[in-house]
């Protein structure tokens, strides 16, 4: 069965559900969000903590950072996927995996030491600078937010000997902020907001275009393309996903634009409510009033008619 894009011309699909960096668009707000980070690690200051609702870029940020820090010969980089750990041994076993290092169970205490022994050697003596990326940060226990706090002692006068960015959902800013000790030590926010109608239209025809569509061709109608973006609200998983809903209904209607029916299918599919058309309602100019009959001035009468008049 032939690829459904295929349908348009696309040599790939431009709306899979992941973080292809591929399909990265760095436009504004991501593009300084990105040097932030980056400035940070190269400054080796410590914590930078990303904070997004779902959906709103967290890992595409993470991988596109993660190519350019792994491109530098200097920089030493271990990721955590998942930070639900039962225990702090288990949480500091991890981090010592993500770096190479296979460190027995041991008391926290004693992998605490092999650990800082091994970030000195490292940022010290090899001259490397150490990064640890956490994704899904709100998902670290209390215990272990202050085992990262411990971790970030570890420094000299000119530099932490680890940086460490968390990305996380927006709660995981009030749990930082309730432990007073570990909020000191953030050293940046990032807070990705949502896009808004032009940002959103930007990466849908970016994605399109890296994706194989010829130069000058359209394949979403401006309607379309409205409807798409006030439907989305400004979360870029939802963008893509609807988007690539309407484009499978348009290929199965074998229509070569996506119109603004194909958008309200793809909504009704994934359970968004569509707003209906505001009713067009044409102004009527009010009919005027009937005008009354003028009555015609009473003429004076004579003595007999007035006389004759009375008696009547």
């Amino acid at each position: 069965m032939a690829r459904y894009y295929r349908f348009f011309g696309l040599e790939r699909d431009p709306f899979l559900d992941t973080a292809d960096p591929f399909f990265y668009c760095e436009l504004g707000a991501l593009r300084k969000a990105k040097e932030r980070l980056f400035d940070s690690v190269d400054a080796s200051r410590g914590l930078t903590v990303v904070l997004g609702d779902p959906g709103t870029g967290k890992t595409s940020l993470s991988g596109a950072l993660e190519a350019d820090l792994l491109a530098d010969d200097r920089i030493v980089m271990g990721k955590i996927l998942d930070p639900t750990f039962a225990t702090e041994v288990e949480f500091l076993i991890a981090v010592g995996r993500v770096f190479g290092l296979a460190l027995p169970a041991r008391s926290s205490a004693a992998l605490k030491n092999a650990l800082k022994n091994f970030f000195f050697e490292t940022a010290v003596l090899e001259k490397r600078t150490l990064v640890l990326i956490i994704d899904e940060a709100q998902n670290l226990s209390d215990e272990n937010l202050e085992a990262l706090r411990l971790l970030l002692n570890y420094h000299v006068p000119q530099r932490k000997l680890l940086n460490i960015l968390l990305f996380g959902q927006s709660e995981l800013e009030a749990r930082i902020n309730a432990r007073g000790n570990l909020a000191d030590r953030v050293d940046g926010w990032i807070r990705l907001d949502l896009l808004d109608g032009p940002t959103q239209l930007a990466i849908l025809d970016y994605r399109l275009t890296k994706a194989g569509l010829a130069p000058g061709t359209q394949l979403f109608t401006n309607d379309a393309r409205a409807l798409l973006a006030d439907a989305s609200g400004g979360v870029p998983r939802r963008l893509t996903m609807l988007a690539h809903h309407a484009l499978q209904e348009a290929a199965d209607r074998a229509s070569t634009l996506v119109n603004e029916d194909h958008i309200r299918s793809a909504m009704l599919a994934r359970g968004i409510v569509v707003k209906p058309r505001p009713a067009v309602i044409e102004s009527v100019a009010p009919t005027p009033a009937a005008a009354a009959p003028i009555a015609e001035p009473e003429r004076p009468r004579g003595f007999l008619s007035r006389l004759f008049a009375r008696r009547a």
